[in-house]
């Protein structure tokens, strides 16, 4: 009897230790901060020739496949993939951990980059 005691506060312990490496609980606010950081930065460069812009697609719908797709100049491509890829992963996670449902309709990729009035317009 006296080894209960210790396998139970062992095991206390034991999953103490298991919570803490629980991934981060992700808020709604931080996903739409981060949206709104990625999108200002592909805003902040005038679109004035439509081959100098790319698109990525962005976002993680809960039944799978990207939430958007967004355009971005070539100048500044990795700060805004990377930007991209961390929103993507964090919007995966929070969908997981709060049992999201989405409408499941898969999003393709636009067929092109345009520029209308200094902004870069994704033609689908």
């Amino acid at each position: 009897m006296k080894h209960i005691p210790i396998f139970l506060i062992s095991l206390l312990f034991l999953s103490c230790e298991l919570s803490t490496t629980d991934p981060p609980i992700i808020s709604l606010e931080e996903l739409l901060n981060y949206q709104k950081e990625i999108i200002q930065l592909s805003e902040s460069i005038s679109c004035t020739d439509a081959s100098e812009w790319k698109f990525a697609p962005m976002g993680s719908k809960a039944c799978g496949g990207p939430m958007q797709y967004i355009a971005y100049h070539q100048s500044i491509e990795q700060a805004i993939l990377d930007l991209v890829e961390r929103f993507t992963s964090l919007q995966k996670a929070y969908n997981e951990q709060n049992k999201a449902v989405s409408d499941c309709l898969l999003i393709g990729p636009p067929l092109r980059v345009q520029c209308e009035g200094s902004k870069a317009i994704l033609v689908y």
